[in-house]
């Protein structure tokens, strides 16, 4: 695409399931110390003064901010390109986003519009954790900052409206309908779960739901309270060896699962395994006959085939709020000003929901039940939120009579 100048700050570059198989997507995922690095490189370019890396199983992208965003965005495509190789040349286009684009994605993506399950929910979690994570590096910037107060703000209203769908939904109920589609329905099937992280926990659910399915967890770390439920990795070999199914989704960098896990006990006998990491779980040569490995990419073609529509409940009021909150993230873009105000509300904000409310409640009504002082933490959230979201109105309303102001005082 021609990449053009745009006044919000902002770039977005990266590859999501309509571009590229999970098979190249997962060379895109950056080791801590190369996102450092990248990041490091691109201020003293003067490229960009924030950098955040967002892996999920439906996406990769890298995205930036800075005073020349289309810059950045040639830099990072380059790099992009180059870390897909050159096997991928003409086969593969990472898609780049410039300012308005770039945001109004970010925002579509934080509410699953252009997830693979339109209107799931955990791609506002992923996206989240990717900027507390770039918060943590000290790779982040202000504007960064602000798009994820911003794009929280938006889910939080998306979610009370009705315009995102219900949490069942992602890549864990198809990894699971997939599973009910392949495997026989005559008999009980064991499950092997590898990883109970968000994702893991979520297929656990739905599996001990279902009376066809026995779920089998491990995990590599295991806590005290969860000896006798869930298996340490050590057990891996054993309990590949006496179930008809495992789903992978560690979320580590390397392969969990390998041929020597599969060497012994089976005996030809057949093995259904889903992969549903970026980057691969499973290491795919080697594997002894008998095992059958299924990625994102055969996930895709199956609800591709056979998925039921997951969308939000009116498309058109979900593209609404992607305005309204693009708005706000203009507002937040738009001077230093108004720039110093909003980030101040926002440190104070993260600062009384995260910190404060926790700390006032369990240390002065420490003697009230759990589920008290998690109701009472709630609301008092909500009404932190509810007087922040009146003081953003408050300056969005103030900085857009601003700008209309200057806009007028230009001459023509």
């Amino acid at each position: 695409m021609r990449l053009r100048a745009s006044d919000l700050p902002l770039a977005v570059i990266g590859c999501d399931f309509r571009v590229a198989s999970s098979r190249w997507r997962s060379l895109l995922v950056l080791e801590r110390a190369e996102a450092v690095r990248m990041s490091r490189d691109l201020r003293r370019t003067g490229a960009a003064d924030g950098f955040v890396e967002l892996n999920t199983c439906n996406r990769n992208e890298w995205i930036v901010s800075g005073r020349d965003p289309l810059w950045a965005a040639e830099l990072l495509r380059t790099q992009m390109k180059v870390r897909v190789g050159a096997e991928a040349l003409g086969r593969i286009e990472p898609y780049t986003l410039i300012g308005e684009e770039a945001a109004r994605h970010v925002l579509r993506v934080a509410i699953g519009l252009e997830s693979l399950m339109v209107g799931e929910r955990q791609i506002s979690g992923q996206l989240f954790r990717a900027l507390e994570t770039a918060r943590a590096r000290s790779t982040s910037s202000r504007i960064l900052n602000g798009m994820g107060t911003v794009a929280g703000r938006l889910v939080r209203t998306a979610v009370r409206r009705g315009q995102l769908g219900n949490s069942a939904g992602g890549v864990h109920s198809l990894a699971v309908a997939y599973l009910r589609h392949r495997l026989e329905p005559a008999r009980r099937a064991r499950v092997a779960v590898v990883g109970i992280g968000s994702i893991g926990r979520r297929i656990q659910g739905l599996l001990e739901t279902d009376p066809r399915f026995e779920p089998v967890l491990l995990n590599r770390t295991v806590g005290p309270d969860e000896l006798g439920r869930i298996r340490p990795l050590d057990d891996l070999a054993g309990v590949l060896a006496r179930v008809d199914a495992v789903v992978v989704c560690t979320g580590s960098s390397e392969p969990v699962v390998r041929p020597d896990h599969l060497a012994t006990g089976r005996a030809g006998a057949p093995l259904l395994v889903v992969d549903i990491g970026i980057p691969e779980q499973v290491q795919r040569t080697g594997l002894p006959s008998g095992v059958e490995v299924v990625g994102l990419d055969e996930l895709t073609e199956f609800h591709g085939a056979t998925g039921a529509k997951n969308g939000p409940v009116d498309p058109a009021e979900a593209e609404k709020l992607v305005e309204l909150a693009f708005e706000e993230l203009q507002v937040l873009c738009s001077g230093p000003v108004f720039s110093d105000i909003l980030d101040t509300v926002q440190k104070h904000h993260r600062q009384l929901v995260t910190e404060e409310v926790s700390r006032l409640v369990s240390g002065r009504l420490s003697y009230l039940p759990e589920a008290d002082r998690e109701r009472l933490q709630q609301d008092l959230r909500n009404i932190v939120l509810e007087y922040t979201n009146e003081v953003f109105r408050t300056i969005k309303e103030t900085s857009k009579r601003h700008v209309e102001g200057v806009k007028c005082r230009k001459p023509r």
